[in-house]
């Protein structure tokens, strides 16, 4: 049976468009309204194409969401990396939101284009269901060997530097949700930093054994999650 997510073969006359630009601007579209919310003709009419050369040129719907999920993944997953890079734990965590808290509300409530598009087809779309599974995983992942950096001194076991990793995975994706909810990205902020304090304690206890926050930054900016 053919795969119709595969995008078909690329003989005949070139193209007289600019395939990166179209594919960004069906990306806005399906960001807005969703997978099952745009019309092929929706979709078509963003790209500037009708819809046997959309069809041609980027295959069917699932393929098109496909190809734009990818972009956008590459994208965030060079931004992270970048801030990620910051020898101080911290630094590099606030970096990190930043930078995601920047490109969920860089052009108004959009959150992240995976997370707040993917789930609602997850259970009846198997490409929804495939691309949501890899955000995540992949997310975890650049979160996990950025920790593994600090594993010596946090004196935590491989298994809980995974949690840690989920977690600051979670963090993330409920920053996106919570900007396609309309929060600013002061409040959001806030959220992030209270995540990032309370992972730090990890790193020192006091003289009971409870755990001692230490990030000075993330304190300073921590605080009630209020609607400004």
């Amino acid at each position: 049976m053919q795969d119709r997510t595969k995008r078909p073969g690329r003989g005949g006359r070139p193209r007289k468009f600019d395939e990166r630009e179209a594919l960004g601007n069906m990306q806005r579209q399906l960001w807005t309204a969703g997978l099952s919310g745009a019309s092929l003709e929706s979709i078509a009419r963003s790209a500037g194409l009708n819809r046997p050369s959309l069809a041609a040129a980027f295959g069917d719907k699932n393929a098109i969401y496909a190809q734009a999920a990818t972009q956008f993944a590459a994208m965030m997953d060079e931004r992270l990396r970048e801030a990620l890079r910051n020898e101080d734990l911290e630094e590099a965590l606030l970096k990190a939101f930043d930078t995601a808290i920047d490109i969920y509300t860089a052009d108004g409530a959009d959150g992240c284009f995976v997370i707040c598009t993917a789930p609602a087809e997850a259970l009846t779309n198997p490409v929804c269901r495939r691309i949501l599974d890899q955000s995540l995983n992949a997310i975890d992942a650049l979160f996990r060997q950025r920790l593994e950096r600090e594993r010596a001194r946090m004196q935590i076991s491989p298994s809980d530097l995974s949690v840690l990793a989920a977690q600051l995975g979670s963090t993330l994706h409920s920053l996106a949700l919570r900007a396609r909810a309309g929060w600013t990205p002061q409040r959001l902020r806030r959220l992030a930093s209270g995540t990032i304090a309370q992972l730090l304690a990890c790193r020192q206890s006091n003289d009971s054994g409870r755990p001692k926050i230490t990030g000075r930054r993330a304190r300073r900016s921590y605080g009630r999650l209020g609607k400004t």
